[in-house]
């Protein structure tokens, strides 16, 4: 985090209630959102800026949270301790695929916990 700028955050997911209800909460945090609609574009997001944390869905057209994890893992692996991943996959099955993140929420889940880990996942 740069001192000063509120902590800039990923949130990637395709279902549009979703990721406008989560970046709103999160802006109203004290964070700075940055939305992508689908696991592409959260690629090409990724890969132009900077971000503090990564607020992931796992089902997302053209590229899924699977394929956005393992181009982390490729680019960015840093960034893998500041992801969050949102699915409503069992967290056991989840877990057996993505490792190494901040943390896997079930949905649906509780905005004041997300916002909470997306708290302690910036400041790592």
């Amino acid at each position: 985090m740069i001192e000063g700028k509120p902590p800039r955050v990923l949130i990637a997911d395709d279902e549009d209630a979703i990721r406008t209800l989560v970046s709103r909460m999160l802006s109203r945090a004290g964070f700075d959102p940055v939305e992508a609609t689908d696991g592409q574009q959260a690629i090409e997001r990724l890969d132009a800026g900077t971000f503090d944390a990564v607020v992931l869905d796992v089902m997302m057209p053209r590229v899924d949270g699977f394929g956005v994890v393992e181009h982390l893992i490729s680019t960015q692996p840093r960034m893998m301790e500041k992801t969050v991943v949102m699915t409503a996959f069992p967290k056991t099955a989840a877990k057996e695929r993505l490792h190494h993140l901040c943390c896997i929420l079930s949905k649906p889940f509780d905005m004041d916990e997300l916002i909470q880990v997306v708290r302690d996942c910036a400041r790592r």
